[in-house]
């Protein structure tokens, strides 16, 4: 194998497109930080890092467990593509990978620790359980129908609030809510991917959300969670918990209709990919436009 055609292979079974959505919510993090005074830049960065890293530790953890119980699912419509599939890694060398990124992570956790102290290990250690257990036993969360709740505090809260508190030492309101659009969004990327995997999770034992409430009511929770992620964004600006700007997160509405309806297309699984492409654009444009807004607040700010 050339070196192109390795670091091709590896770049889809990492999932590396995928980390943005790890990314996004660090960077909005540091910037609700930043928005209340000036920040460490190196220690933001160790700690994106280490988010990121962990983010990836996940996704080959979860290849690796899918693959061992061979719930593929639609992971051939699926963007990641994984070369396990197909043969070109071995579930050794995924297993090996979701170490090395860990480990990573974990050194990046650490400094973290050290200069922010011991309330750091609270999101870290929920951080650690859901790598670890997201799909593995004995918890196996997203085989128990709490894989998307994971998703929405991975995303979310743990990521935003965790980065927020390292760089200022504290606990706030805006994060959370600044989160919770970012938490939701990525959560129904989830919620899309088991709508249209349910007949192939029923036969595999795996509860999801989409199993145990059905894919109509799946498609309504769907639609149900995109109107709470625009509400608290608006009830946050009314009451003054967030910046006016956090409002451009609303042009991303239209998305947000075109993920719901695609969705609700599940009997023609040629719509997955079109649900899917919909739903993890709307979780990164919604991020990229409320790191924008505080963006926007940081600069007008200034002197």
């Amino acid at each position: 194998m050339s070196i192109q055609d390795l670091a091709v292979t590896w770049f889809k079974a990492a999932r590396a497109p995928f980390l943005v959505v790890s990314l996004v919510p660090a960077i909005l993090g540091g910037l609700v930080a930043w928005r209340t005074g000036p920040v460490d830049g190196w220690l933001f960065a160790v700690v994106t890092l280490g988010v990121v890293m962990a983010h990836s530790a996940a996704d080959f953890v979860d290849d690796w467990f899918d693959f061992r119980k061979g719930n593929l699912g639609n992971k051939e419509k699926q963007f990641h593509d994984s070369p396990l599939i197909d043969g070109r890694v071995t579930p050794g060398q995924v297993m090996a990978a979701a170490l090395a990124c860990l480990a990573v992570a974990l050194a990046c956790g650490v400094y973290a620790l050290v200069e922010a102290g011991p309330p750091v290990l609270v999101p870290m250690g929920i951080g650690l359980f859901i790598v670890f257990f997201y799909t593995s036993p004995p918890f196996a969360l997203n085989y128990r129908g709490l894989g998307e709740t994971a998703l929405f505090l991975a995303f979310g809260p743990l990521i935003v609030v965790g980065i927020y508190y390292v760089l200022r030492g504290t606990f706030a309101l805006e994060p959370l809510l600044a989160s919770v659009p970012l938490g939701i969004f990525t959560m129904n990327v989830g919620l899309v991917s088991n709508t249209f995997d349910h007949d192939d999770d029923v036969r595999s034992g795996k509860r999801t959300l989409a199993l145990r409430l059905g894919q109509a009511g799946a498609v309504r929770l769907l639609a149900v969670l995109s109107g709470v992620a625009y509400l608290v964004v608006a009830v946050g600006v009314a009451v003054g918990a967030m910046t006016p700007w956090a409002l451009l997160v609303i042009a991303t509405l239209p998305l947000a209709i075109q993920v719901v309806r695609r969705t609700a297309r599940y009997r023609d699984t040629s719509h997955y990919t079109g649900a899917m492409g919909r739903a993890i654009a709307l979780s990164t444009v919604a991020g990229l436009l409320l790191s924008v807004a505080y963006g926007f607040a940081i600069a007008l700010a200034s002197p």
